[in-house]
C-alpha cells in the first residue's frame, strides 16, 4: 500500500495540508493496538479508549521493575519487506497510566530481527507522560529483511508502571 508522508502525526491522521511537502511511503504493518505482550509478573488486557485513534488500546501493568528493561516488552508485527537503505519509521501512541500530570515513561523502541539474536535494525528511547501521545524513532536499515523477518519491539520494564499502547505503524519513507 503507498500513502503520502510529511511528518509521522500528519501521516498518522491521514490529513495532508501541503502536496509539495509530501512524500511517497510504504505501511510495512497493519496499524492497530493488537501488541503481543510479553514478560513475568506483568498483566495485560485491550480496551476501548475514544481519547486514542482509532478508539482501542492495549493496557500493560508492571507491578514491580523487573531485573532487566526488556524481561517486559510488546511488539507487533511487520508484514511487508524491508529493503537495505530504506529510511524506516515506528511511530506509536503511548501514555503512561498516572494521576500525576508530572509523570514521565521512558520506553526503549526498535525495529530488530524477529528471531534470535533480536538485533536492532533501528533503535531509540521515547517519553511520554499521562496525555497520549504520538511518539516515533526514526533510521535507515542496513540489510534486507524479507517480510515477516522483522518486527517493532518496546522494551516496557523501564519501572514500575502502567501503560497504555495505542496503534503502532511501521513504514518506509523515502
Amino acid at each position: 500500500m503507498r500513502i503520502a508522508v510529511f511528518a509521522p502525526l500528519a501521516l498518522i491522521a491521514c490529513t495532508i495540508t501541503s502536496p509539495a511537502a509530501a512524500q511517497d511511503g510504504q505501511m510495512l504493518n497493519q496499524p492497530s493496538a493488537n501488541w503481543s505482550v510479553y514478560g513475568p509478573g506483568q498483566t495485560h488486557k485491550g480496551h476501548k479508549d475514544q481519547d486514542v485513534q482509532g478508539g482501542g488500546a492495549m493496557r500493560v501493568t508492571i507491578p514491580a521493575k523487573p531485573a532487566n528493561v526488556w524481561d517486559v516488552g510488546a511488539s507487533t508485527e511487520i508484514v511487508e519487506p524491508i529493503h537495505k537503505g530504506d529510511t524506516l519509521m515506528f511511530a506509536f501512541y503511548a501514555r503512561l497510566v498516572s494521576d500525576d500530570p508530572s509523570a514521565r515513561a521512558s520506553v526503549a523502541a526498535s525495529i530488530q530481527q524477529s528471531t534470535p539474536p533480536y538485533a536492532a535494525i533501528v533503535a531509540g528511547d521515547v517519553s511520554f507522560g499521562n496525555e497520549w501521545t504520538l511518539v516515533h524513532i526514526t533510521g535507515v536499515a542496513d540489510a534486507d529483511y524479507a517480510a515477516g523477518e522483522a518486527n517493532a519491539a518496546l522494551s516496557l520494564g523501564t519501572d514500575a508502571q502502567t501503560i497504555d499502547l495505542g496503534p503502532a505503524f511501521i513504514m518506509a519513507v523515502e
